[in-house]
């Protein structure tokens, strides 16, 4: 309703607007028609001016004027990305070019037929791509009218070399040759005027006034006969006034181009250097939680440590080591994210340098590695370990909390951090939690099904996966709105073990029913 009502508004006032403009604009070029014909009749120009030499000039001024049209129409066309200008642009250098120095100089040199013939087929070729510069064929693109203009120039060099026949000395002795251009030059420019008028486009209307000179300039020379065309020079006058109003035409559409594209760069310049500043505040905003992530590891690390010194025995020796190996797997986190992850194994990088595979060495460690040296139990996991001491670590941090451990004899060690297990096991135990809250949990370490893997399965006696799923596809961002999570722990853990050979696999199970998920990762060498 709001845009209706604007509408309603502005409506009125930019047709308004569009009429001031469209007047003042045919104001212009009438008192300049006037003028020129003033100064370029008979009476005036006969005697001081070689009528005939000043004929040519202007032929050829006129010319050039409609070829810098065509030149600033092609420019504005690559630039705005609009084909019009270019379909335009063509049409108006074959005639510039081509078409107004044959018709006007070479013609009366040659009264046969054949050569009107050729420029007869040529300007009307050139009529129907100025026509189709209104409306471009989208199949055709912005080179379609150059196209059709080299096809001009084929036929019409095709006809000028076939003899003379009676239809071309009919053509030479009757008014059709000057019928066909003036009615075409008369429809060409009323369409662009129309095309102007319906746009509410003072510009296209412009274009329109430029080809409604020259049509009348053509018109003059048709409908005086008995004044020969060396007698005055109203008739190359009106034509170089006709171009001149093209060519402001064209230099206001590439102004309007050019405008459009410098306000486009600064509007993007804009959104970069929001961009940049939004970036800037994130950084900052990560590097005071990294501080504050650092300085709270400290603290639970200085809180272990005083812990061992107190009450010894065995379960407090296993939590004093299990709080220790899980401060170790943070700090990988907050010092070298990409190798806790398994975003770049330890040992390998991109594509230079050493490592196994190449690549960069892992981002050196920061210099407060101090406060977190609590032993070797809270040193970085190596790239093997054991899947039995993972998982008894991460259900004497929960303290039982209904978590049953299964875990075969002689399990052999798996290769791949101890963090990325602890990671998605943790991940898994997470969503227990959130969608079988209070239920038995069994967590079972074995030899896969196939050789060469180590299997950890976490199974739960909740609903199962959501909307009777049977296997989860694992989707970064897929989740259970009404369980919330954001989506993300599944995939990243999926991606984990991937990365380092293995899979990661949710599915319901029965009797009774949960949710089965299988960790998969290979057996170290």
């Amino acid at each position: 309703m709001a845009s209706g009502f604007l509408g309603g508004v502005l409506g009125p006032e930019r047709r308004a607007r569009f009429l001031a403009g469209h007047l003042t604009d045919v104001l212009v070029v009438v008192v300049l028609a006037v003028l020129v014909v003033a100064v370029s009749r008979p009476a005036v120009v006969q005697g001081p001016v070689d009528v005939s030499a000043a004929t040519a000039v202007l032929t050829l001024v006129a010319a050039a004027v409609g070829s810098a049209a065509a030149i600033v129409a092609l420019v504005t066309g690559r630039l705005s990305g609009d084909p019009r200008p270019s379909w335009f642009g063509a049409a108006l250098l074959l005639y510039g070019v081509v078409l107004l120095p044959l018709a006007a100089l070479v013609l009366p040199q040659y009264p046969g037929g054949t050569p009107r013939l050729a420029v007869l087929s040529m300007l009307l070729i050139s009529l129907c791509i100025l026509v189709a510069a209104l409306r471009p064929p989208g199949s055709l693109g912005a080179w379609g009218g150059w196209a059709l203009a080299a096809l001009a120039l084929l036929v019409g060099a095709v006809v000028a070399t076939r003899p003379e026949s009676t239809f071309t000395r009919l053509l030479a002795a009757s008014p059709v040759y000057t019928i066909i251009v003036q009615t075409g030059w008369a429809l060409v420019a009323v369409l662009f005027l129309l095309d102007g008028y319906r746009a509410l486009s003072r510009v296209r209307a412009r274009l329109g006034l430029g080809l409604l000179v020259v049509a009348v300039s053509q018109l003059y020379r048709a409908i005086v006969p008995t004044v020969e065309p060396t007698s005055g020079l109203i008739y190359p006058s009106l034509r170089v006034v006709g171009m001149a109003v093209v060519l402001s035409a064209a230099l206001s559409i590439a102004l309007r181009a050019v405008t459009k594209m410098q306000t486009d760069y600064d509007r993007m310049r804009e959104n970069l250097y929001s961009a940049t500043d939004s970036l800037d505040r994130a950084a900052d905003q990560a590097a005071e939680r990294d501080h504050e992530l650092r300085n709270g590891l400290a603290g639970l690390a200085g809180a272990a440590h005083v812990l061992a010194l107190g009450r010894r025995d065995d379960e407090n020796a296993r939590l004093h080591d299990a709080v220790l190996a899980e401060l170790g797997r943070l700090r990988e986190l907050v010092q070298n994210p990409l190798t806790a992850l398994g975003a770049v194994p330890a040992g390998s990088g991109g594509d230079d340098g050493p490592g196994p595979r190449g690549g960069a060495p892992a981002p050196p460690r920061t210099d407060d590695s101090a406060l977190f040296d609590y032993g070797d139990a809270f040193a970085p996991a190596p790239d093997r370990h054991h899947i039995g001491d993972a998982l008894r670590t991460l259900v004497d941090l929960r303290d039982g909390n209904g978590i049953t451990l299964h875990t075969a004899e002689d399990l052999p060690p798996v290769a791949a951090p101890e963090s990325l297990t602890r990671q998605v096991v943790t991940n898994l135990l997470a969503n227990c939690d959130r969608h079988a809250p209070r239920s038995p949990v069994v967590v079972r370490a074995r030899l896969a099904d196939e050789p060469g893997l180590v299997a950890v399965e976490v199974r739960d006696h909740g609903p199962g996966l959501p909307d009777g799923q049977e296997v989860l596809e694992i989707v970064r961002g897929r989740h259970d709105e009404s369980a919330g999570g954001s989506g993300l722990g599944l995939h990243i853990s999926a991606e984990l073990a991937r990365e380092h050979g293995g899979s990661l696999v949710l599915r319901t199970v029965d009797g009774p029913r949960g949710c089965l998920a299988v960790l998969t990762l290979p057996v170290a060498r």
